[in-house]
């Protein structure tokens, strides 16, 4: 088994691979990350690159006057932003488990780790019961 040199090492780091066409030389091109279900405007992908945080975590941070004004935005853009990703949770939008970026071992027992940072916990109940009701069909 060969060992993984240093150059292997930095470009994994920075994210970068490399491919070799049929009778070309190796070019590099930044890996693939995954994608999401929702499409994001040309502004989001400025926006999470200034940043250097996903648009979900933004547009959380703060109040709607907070966050547009880090973001050099209208706040009634931001609110459609929200709404789009549905990131306002209520009992009839709870937040999906799978492709969740803070599962843990408690999210087996229904409690979302989601829910408790933003301090919804009468919906935290209502989660765990849908969760538990999932697991015994």
């Amino acid at each position: 088994m060969a060992k993984p040199n240093l150059r292997d090492k930095v470009m994994s780091e920075l994210g970068v691979t490399t491919y070799k066409q049929a009778h070309k030389q190796k070019k590099l091109r930044p890996k693939q990350l995954p994608k999401t279900h929702i499409k994001k405007t040309p502004l989001m992908k400025y926006i999470e690159l200034v940043e250097g945080q996903p648009i979900e975590n933004i547009l959380l941070s703060g109040s709607l006057s907070v966050v547009s004004k880090r973001c050099n935005v209208d706040p009634s853009t931001v609110s459609k932003w929200i709404k789009r990703f549905k990131l306002r949770y209520s009992a009839d939008n709870l937040p999906s488990c799978t492709g969740c970026t803070r599962i843990g071992p408690a999210c087996q027992s229904g409690i979302c780790y989601i829910l408790i940072e933003m301090e919804l916990y009468d919906l935290i109940e209502l989660k765990k019961k849908d969760v538990l009701d999932e697991t015994t069909m």
